[in-house]
């Protein structure tokens, strides 16, 4: 808190008043113990770094882009301009049907060219060889044969 007159708190006597524009005045002070106050605030208020400004260019701006407007026009357009829309519309909705419709065709041929491979491979499937399968040859350690040859020779 700031002092008043001789370095201590203002007392109820210097009563410190807030006027209108924010500034603090020391009633009953002295101009002294007043400059004193106002060289503390001036030094002890924290300005921002520079670096911590913010410094534009020109041209530039914090704002982000504005949307556009869309391609359509307001609804009271002039009767030309209405018409042309509506063509550039059909065109654009005939041009959407056209791609559906190939790409309707070739997804029907993909199916047709998959139906067909599995039919050759069905009547293909009987003559082709069959797979051998590797059967891993025992490997008989030569205690194993003295075992069996016992063994026999037991018979």
């Amino acid at each position: 808190m700031e002092t008043g007159a001789g370095g201590r708190l203002p007392s109820h006597k210097e009563s410190v008043e807030i006027c209108p524009q924010g500034l603090l005045v020391f009633t009953g002070t002295s101009a002294q113990d007043a400059n004193l106050a106002k060289q503390f605030w001036i030094a002890a208020s924290m300005y921002p770094t520079n670096e911590s400004q913010l410094v534009l260019s020109r041209g530039s701006s914090q704002r982000l882009p504005v949307a556009r407007p869309s391609r359509r026009g307001p609804p009271e357009t002039t009767g030309v301009t209405a018409e042309t829309i509506k063509i550039q519309e059909s065109e654009e909705k005939k041009k959407y049907l056209q791609k559906a419709k190939k790409r309707d065709e070739i997804l029907q041929l993909l199916r047709k060219q998959r139906e067909e491979r599995i039919s050759k491979e069905l009547v293909s499937l009987p003559y082709k060889p069959k797979a051998k399968v590797h059967k891993p040859k025992k490997v008989i350690s030569e205690s194993d044969k003295e075992d069996q040859e016992e063994v026999k020779a037991l018979d």
